[in-house]
């Protein structure tokens, strides 16, 4: 990939999360191969007829009258992000684990390159009320497409008596979340944050504040993120903003910011995923940053200069998850599985092998003093990571402190395809140099 962005694509409308790179993100992690591309129209949503006032497609369905006529089928298609849950010789652990349990058989599929091409491949299905084929799949929170599955009617409501251990166990960061109130409709997968790294090589006095990114003393030094969602929310951070209650003055005034940081000389370049390699090399001495880059850069003594900044004015969360597609087969078996993911025993497995923001704080204790099957799965997996549990259990990145968590901000949700026409017709010119 090229470190900077500027391709001239078409951007009005194009998912964010395709922006951001979340696949490069996962994908680096394991030093697997490269990613698909893609863009969907704007078009796609709006010609829909989701802003006519129709009734939705879900209207009649995930009721409790609906969910009690739900039966077990014993099998659950799992659709997925590459190298993304635990994995030991071709094998996943917690599936096997769930299976042996539940006797319900997944197969698991790792098909989501990126948000945009994925809702791609299920659109078809789901505006024919047809079976996509999967019974979970896990989307990222920032809109598009997550959210045009939302507003078209093309998620099943969940059960929530079967939610007992997600009610018991999962985390304040994932629960009754801004972008689907009350967990209507999905339950986190993993998290992560964006904010601010820094070479401690270079960087002697970084202080705690995002505006080191605007700081003229590091001019040519500074990267920025090639996604103008990514963009545009440190811009308002750094103004004193809510991304998430912000307005579209607040945008512009961002958008001059940022305008000026750029004209100032400050910014090296917008960069894609490769941005952690200008940190590594030196190049780049503060950047935009994805916090599980830099956990897993710090693993390697070579890169334990580089550090992940906790900004006073924030850093900002994603989240991936899990929701099950309109008109899928096995239901009731989906519901069994997400719960059983908000088991700390089951999370403490997967967590050793992911190193993301853990949505079930209390596993941190079963990754410390292993109770059950999963001693025996995380001493397996141990010579894969390299690593003793206690570094996933300690560190802040996976298990967020009190400040941490008090810091965490959400991205703007946006409420139609206007407004997010309006956002990237601000950011984008800037990271395309118009």
């Amino acid at each position: 990939m090229s470190d900077n962005n500027n391709t001239g694509a078409p951007y009005e409308g194009i998912d964010p999360a395709l922006w951001r790179g979340l696949t490069q993100r996962r994908l680096s992690r394991r030093q697997a191969l490269g990613v698909a591309g893609g863009g969907i129209a704007a078009s796609l949503f709006l010609a829909s007829g989701a802003a006519s006032g129709a009734s939705l497609p879900n209207a009649k369905v995930g009721n409790a009258t609906w969910w009690k006529k739900e039966k077990l089928h014993h099998t659950v298609n799992f659709a997925n992000w590459p190298l993304y849950i635990d994995t030991l010789n071709g094998k996943y652990p917690s599936l096997e684990h769930f299976t042996q349990t539940t006797k319900i058989k997944v197969n698991y599929f790792q098909v989501i390159d990126d948000n945009t091409s994925f809702y791609a491949k299920i659109r078809p299905s789901l505006a024919a009320g047809q079976y996509t084929g999967y019974d979970i799949v896990v989307m990222t929170n920032n809109n598009p497409p997550l959210g045009y599955l939302m507003e078209l009617g093309w998620l099943v409501p969940l059960d929530h008596s079967m939610m007992p251990n997600f009610k018991k166990y999962a985390g304040p960061l994932v629960k009754n979340p801004p972008w689907d109130r009350g967990n209507k409709y999905t339950m986190a997968w993993q998290s992560g944050w964006t904010s601010v790294a820094y070479n401690s090589k270079q960087v002697k006095d970084p202080g705690d504040s995002v505006h080191i990114l605007f700081d003229k003393k590091y001019a040519g030094r500074v990267g920025m993120l090639s996604d103008p969602f990514e963009l545009g929310s440190v811009g308002l951070l750094a103004l004193g903003i809510e991304p998430a209650s912000s307005t579209e003055k607040d945008w512009s005034k961002a958008a001059t910011l940022l305008q000026k940081q750029k004209s100032d000389g400050i910014v090296a370049a917008y960069y894609d995923q490769s941005y952690i390699q200008h940190l590594k090399n030196g190049d780049v001495w503060v950047s935009q940053a994805y916090s599980g880059d830099i956990y897993q850069a710090n693993l390697s003594a070579k890169y334990k200069d580089l550090v992940l900044m906790i900004p006073k004015e924030g850093l900002m969360m994603w989240t991936d998850n899990m929701c099950i597609p309109l008109y899928a087969q096995n239901p009731k078996d989906a519901m069994t599985l997400m719960d059983y993911y908000y088991s700390p025993v089951t999370q403490s497995v997967v967590e050793y092998y992911n190193d993301y923001i853990c949505p079930v704080p209390d596993a941190k204790q079963q990754l410390l003093h292993p109770t059950s099957w999963n001693k025996a799965a995380l001493a397996k997996l141990k010579p894969e990571i390299g690593l003793p549990t206690s570094a996933t259990a300690d560190s802040p990145l996976v298990f967020p402190s009190g400040r941490e968590a008090k810091l965490t901000k959400t991205y703007y949700q946006f409420k139609n395809q206007e407004e997010i026409n309006t956002w990237t017709n601000l950011f984008m010119p800037i990271i395309q140099g118009a």
